[in-house]
């Protein structure tokens, strides 16, 4: 299932705040789009036929929360780009990304650390 920035921007705010109406999801994000309330209901429909949202009826207002969690879109989102890209090649994506990005000492660090890790599963 992919997903549009627009709709990127939407199931992020569920996922951060849970539950939310059609005006506080046009609330939250006055500060960052400039989107009228029809807009927002567009991308929610969509999004629901997508099964990415569903809603609740509490009254005359629909709660709309994501249906996936984050972890699931994120390993999808990611595989499908490995496997586009790199060919389902690891290493060709760590070092693509190592090459286009600033990595800090910390990121270093941090991957050492998991490669040792990983490595010590793997042994047993």
């Amino acid at each position: 299932m992919k997903i549009t920035e627009s709709e990127e921007l939407i199931i992020n705010l569920l996922w951060e705040k849970g539950s939310l109406s059609v005006m506080q999801i046009v609330q939250e994000l006055e500060k960052e789009k400039n989107w009228s309330k029809q807009s927002i209901i567009s991308f929610l429909k969509r999004m629901e036929q997508k099964g990415t949202v569903t809603y609740v009826m509490q009254g005359r207002t629909k709660f709309y929360s994501a249906v996936t969690k984050k972890e699931d879109m994120v390993r999808k989102e990611t595989k499908g780009i490995l496997n586009r890209f790199f060919d389902g090649k690891l290493g060709s994506m760590v070092s693509y990304m190592a090459k286009e990005t600033k990595i800090t000492g910390e990121d270093i660090q941090e991957l050492r650390q998991l490669l040792e890790k990983l490595e010590e599963e793997d042994r047993d």
